[in-house]
């Protein structure tokens, strides 16, 4: 009987940190956008739908620029300039979205948490046309809590951490192991 009350409790627990929302003072809620990019810039989202592993929050970055913490039930847009992309995420692992990106087009990442040795791994999946998640992106992205990065935080994360990411970007384009490390989007899979 014991056992069986210590399993129904896992269960529950594990329930409820599933459906838990990811914090951070880096980002914080806001409104949505109401509208795509202009015709001149490109829009990225990063969705990351899981509530598994909500105390951690994984890093996205735009080559050497930190853009924002994925943090659980959550996404945010990051607006750029349209052309190559190299967006990385740092986990315990490191993986990256190697992008080409059209101007007034919006494409979408969902990052995942995995399971790791001492911390959650990420994965990224960029969700190209024809994909399972394709019809499904803005549904998901309305279920999901709208953050911002709070500038002055990611200015300073961004300092203290470029040269580790200087070292994944040399890595992400010179290793001979990259590719099975980096997913891919390409214009076509703008909406």
């Amino acid at each position: 009987m014991a056992r069986k009350m210590g399993q129904g409790c896992v269960i529950v627990l594990a329930m409820v940190l599933a459906g838990c929302a990811g914090t951070s003072k880096y980002m914080v809620k806001s409104e949505p956008p109401k509208a795509g990019p202009s015709p001149d810039k490109s829009m990225v989202y990063f969705l990351r739908p899981s509530g598994m592993g909500f105390a951690i929050n994984f890093q996205i970055w735009d080559r050497d620029r930190f853009i924002g913490l994925s943090q659980a039930k959550s996404y945010f847009a990051y607006l750029c300039n349209p052309g190559r992309h190299l967006f990385i995420g740092i986990a315990e692992n490191k993986v990256a979205v190697d992008a080409d990106l059209s101007p007034g087009k919006s494409y979408f990442i969902i990052t995942e948490p995995r399971m790791g040795g001492w911390k959650a791994r990420l994965a990224m999946m960029p969700v190209s046309k024809g994909s399972e998640q394709w019809d499904k992106v803005e549904m998901m992205r309305a279920e999901l809590e709208y953050v911002v990065p709070v500038v002055e935080e990611v200015q300073a994360w961004d300092a203290g951490k470029k040269q580790e990411a200087l070292r994944l970007v040399d890595f992400f384009e010179k290793s001979p192991d990259r590719e099975k490390y980096i997913g891919h989007l390409v214009p076509e899979d703008g909406k």
